[in-house]
């Protein structure tokens, strides 16, 4: 099984960078303008990083499907929580397609690179998203997708 992990809001706590608009979408600017190194290492795991974890440790491909543009920052953000994968998808500063649109590229793109068939690709993929766009463009493409939202919170609930 392929394991693809969203970050912001999904394994990741980085609500300390985020700004939502009136309309209900990010602030890019204000996401923008904090992704420091300084901003970014305080970034905190959300508990669906140890579902990550272990299925990392029990041999499954574990890759980063993101909408953030990735820098060495982020990289070392992952590491400092022990989030250890095997491929990273992300968004290429010039590219500002929706977030849905974006994945399902990335997403087609990886299969073909690997020459697995898409159907084929899906059946054996799992991506944890809690975007709307993203669960709604994939999930009409065929692909599994769970929103990883409620599970956080129950699992932040359990523990307090």
């Amino acid at each position: 099984m392929r394991y693809f992990f969203d970050l912001d809001d999904t394994v990741i706590d980085s609500s300390h960078r985020q700004r939502i608009n009136a309309d209900g979408s990010i602030d890019l600017a204000f996401w923008r303008a904090n992704s420091t190194p300084e901003q970014i290492m305080l970034d905190a795991a959300l508990p669906l990083a140890e579902t990550w974890r272990r299925a990392k440790a029990e041999g499954s491909i574990v890759s980063v499907c993101t909408s953030r543009i990735m820098s060495g920052a982020d990289f070392a953000m992952l590491e400092n929580h022990g989030l250890t994968y095997d491929f990273c998808l992300s968004r290429r500063a010039w590219d500002d397609r929706p977030c849905g649109e974006l994945k399902l590229s990335m997403l087609r793109e990886y299969a073909a690179r690997i020459r697995s068939p898409w159907a084929r690709f899906c059946k054996t993929s799992v991506l944890f998203d809690d975007n709307i766009d993203v669960q709604e463009t994939l999930g009409g493409a065929g692909f599994s997708v769970l929103d990883p939202v409620q599970w956080n919170h129950y699992q932040q609930r359990r523990t307090a």
